[in-house]
């Protein structure tokens, strides 16, 4: 219904004016060290990228051992199940000593040979990327050997379809040269550490965005960095409430801390001033399911701005209608609904919204909720999938009195699992639509992937098999097993890739077994006799 203008003439100002976010999907970005840390009890949903922190260079661009490798192998399993990126950070603060970065970017060679090592783990381990996180290059000739250092590693990753990040200095980051922008993917700005008690508050965060935009670095680029700790007592979010720290607050018995208030707080510039969220780092928060995770306050945030997050069955999650990605008819205003912001009005027959990469977790049943308005009654409304190519089913809008008085109608829908372009169209006008609040299907059941799959090999092994070893690993061709002098006849031999697909079956008639012919990556060997059964993984 026509309340104000006409909406023809104003068009393409109004749709110019509701365009969507630059970036298609706001950043959440958590590290997780290989030192501390479940990958298992880590919630995926809520994240877009995690980092594995740390690898650590050599003086002549080699890599030092993994710590903990397997870890990392699992993580990619279970982050890649859900469409989480996954990259390996390089460097962190090794206790202040950069020598060997110094070392590798100063010389031609060896930053060849850093950047080849870092491209095998990428292969070797099926990550998506590198975060680079050397503190800190020097002014001068430091600077201008990580512009080269960043440079040479951007090709190459780009040149694979892989992404290129780098942690910084939350301000005063002089030394990483404004032309290393246009080589990274996005920046993880630390702003926090600031000094020994206030080290993160609100106002430093403001402060980080605006040093670095004010340089020159796109607001897309720019993801903001919170801390799950407090200083200077160093303790993890979870040890300070554990310890009788407020939640919602900042300070706790002479520790500086961001508390959920805080954490929102900043959710919210990020998303207005920049392309995303970091966080230092996983293992600090709280799990799924407890009021107090900070990762869920972000989730939160995320959702309710219009993020597609994608929600974790049995959780509702909200799109608030003006942060539609396309639409055919509409204008937004204010609205004095519970929560404030915009609403969708001017609503006509045949009008409709488009919400881009909305993701339903699994085939069920969805309950889906429409906070409507209107003067007089009499619409419709009905939602759809992929520009109306899976009708949904339709709901009636009542009269409210009033196009600022609000109700909630909703209706019941089928739907398969999978990510969609969610729509929403008038098959009657006359209302005004404020926000959608879409229920997936509660389950018990447990949704497994591929990488658990890998873990339960493992972890399901009947006995240890000590004497059960397998070597060369890494290995090229060949793969030796020793059972400690006892055959292997009788047996089966199985391997699976690190996605738990099976890959090789075999009898085990041998002590050899060839592996030529797999790819390069990271397998489970599960051995299989009688009652007997061992896993061991290695390295293609």
């Amino acid at each position: 219904m026509i309340r104000n203008l006409g909406k023809i003439g104003l068009f393409s100002l109004l749709f110019a004016a509701a365009a969507p976010r630059a970036e298609a999907q706001f950043r959440v970005v958590g590290y997780m060290p290989s030192w501390a840390g479940d990958v298992n009890v880590i919630q995926y949903n809520k994240l877009t990228h995690i980092n594995y922190a740390f690898a650590l260079p050599t003086w002549n661009g080699g890599l030092q051992p993994l710590e903990n490798a397997w870890k990392l192998q699992s993580l990619v399993s279970q982050a890649h199940a859900r469409n989480v990126k996954v990259c390996i950070a390089v460097g962190g603060w090794n206790n202040g000593d950069d020598g060997a970065f110094e070392s590798l970017a100063a010389n031609a060679t060896y930053r060849t040979n850093f950047v080849n090592a870092l491209i095998g783990m990428v292969n070797q381990y099926g990550l998506d990327g590198v975060d680079m996180d050397w503190e800190y290059p020097d002014n001068g000739a430091s600077a201008n050997n990580y512009v080269a250092l960043m440079s040479q590693l951007s090709t190459e990753l780009h040149n694979r379809g892989k992404i290129l990040t780098a942690a910084v200095v939350g301000i005063n980051g002089s030394s990483i040269l404004s032309s290393v922008f246009n080589v990274v993917d996005f920046l993880n700005l630390m702003a926090y550490d600031y000094n020994s008690f206030d080290h993160s508050t609100f106002s430093y965060a403001q402060q980080s965005l605006n040093y670095w935009k004010g340089r020159g670095l796109p607001a897309s680029k720019a993801v903001l960095g919170v801390p799950f700790y407090g200083r200077p007592s160093w303790e993890t979010f979870t040890q300070l409430v554990n310890r009788g720290a407020n939640p919602n607050a900042d300070v706790f018995n002479g520790v500086g801390y961001n508390g959920i208030t805080t954490i929102k707080n900043k959710t919210n510039l990020a998303w207005d001033q920049g392309g995303g969220i970091m966080i230092w780092e996983l293992s600090g928060d709280f799990g799924a399911g407890n009021s107090n995770s900070l990762l869920s306050a972000i989730n939160e945030v995320v959702i309710n701005r219009g993020g597609s997050n994608p929600p974790n069955p049995g959780n509702p999650f909200t799109i608030q209608a003006e942060n539609y990605n396309s639409m055919a008819g509409v204008q937004t205003e204010a609205t004095t609904d519970a929560g404030g912001g915009s609403n969708v009005g001017w609503i006509d027959a045949t009008d409709w919204m488009a919400f881009y990469n909305i993701n339903f977790p699994v085939t069920g049943t969805y309950k889906v909720e429409y906070r409507v308005a209107s003067l007089n009654g009499g619409g419709r409304v009905s939602c759809d999938l992929n520009a109306g190519s899976i009708q949904l089913g339709a709901v009636d809008i009542p009269s409210t009195g009033g196009w600022q008085n609000w109700t909630t109608v909703s209706h019941n829908v089928h739907i398969n699992a999978g990510t969609y372009n969610f729509g929403v169209y008038a098959q009657s006008g006359g209302w005004n639509l404020n926000w959608i609040r879409i229920t997936p299907p509660a389950t018990g059941a447990k949704i497994s992937t591929n990488g658990e799959m890998v873990s339960n090999l493992i972890n399901n092994s009947v006995q240890s098999g000590k004497a059960f070893t397998i070597y060369p690993n890494p290995v090229q061709q060949t793969l030796n097993i020793s059972n400690g002098g006892e055959s292997l006849a009788g047996g089966t031999i199985r391997i699976y890739d690190i996605q738990g697909k099976q890959v090789v079956t075999a009898r085990a008639a041998s002590n050899q077994i060839n592996v030529s012919a797999l790819r390069s990556g990271v397998y489970t060997l599960e051995f299989i006799k009688g009652d007997k059964k061992i896993t061991r993984q290695f390295i293609k």
